[in-house]
């Protein structure tokens, strides 16, 4: 019963790419008002950056998105209603035959995301890197 149901979901959320979607930050979008979680992609916040570069990066990869968004037909894959944690399903994005989370990864707006503290740290390296220490001279 919860195969059918998922694809429901499915039959639903394959709409113009334009019509009720909304664009919440660079790897969640609201579709018929329903939030969903890119799967296995992680962009740097907007809302709650930790530093300027964080911000930055993360207006891009919102921008991306949008452009992404407006390229044609919406398709998503839910692989888990509730998966995506703080209210949002997760699930894979298409738009016609390109897949949004693999061109935000390659065109370096998302990082991979892998569960745990230590992934997290690794990818906030990235988005907001400590300073470089001068060396003692």
């Amino acid at each position: 019963m919860k195969t059918l149901a998922l694809f429901t979901t499915l039959a639903l959320l394959a709409t113009p790419a334009a019509a009720a979607t909304r664009v919440i930050d660079g790897d969640t979008i609201e579709v018929d008002g329903l939030k969903i979680r890119i799967a296995e992609i992680d962009t740097p916040e907007t809302g709650r950056a930790r530093c300027q570069r964080e911000f930055e990066l993360g207006q891009a990869a919102k921008q991306r998105l949008a452009e992404l968004l407006a390229g044609g037909e919406l398709t998503v894959v839910v692989v888990s209603p509730t998966g995506g944690g703080f209210g949002r399903a997760l699930g894979y994005v298409f738009v016609g035959e390109v897949d949004v989370g693999q061109t935000l990864l390659e065109e370096g707006l998302a990082l991979k995301w892998t569960r745990g503290p230590v992934a997290k740290a690794a990818r906030m390296a990235v988005w907001c890197p400590v300073p470089a220490r001068p060396l003692p001279h």
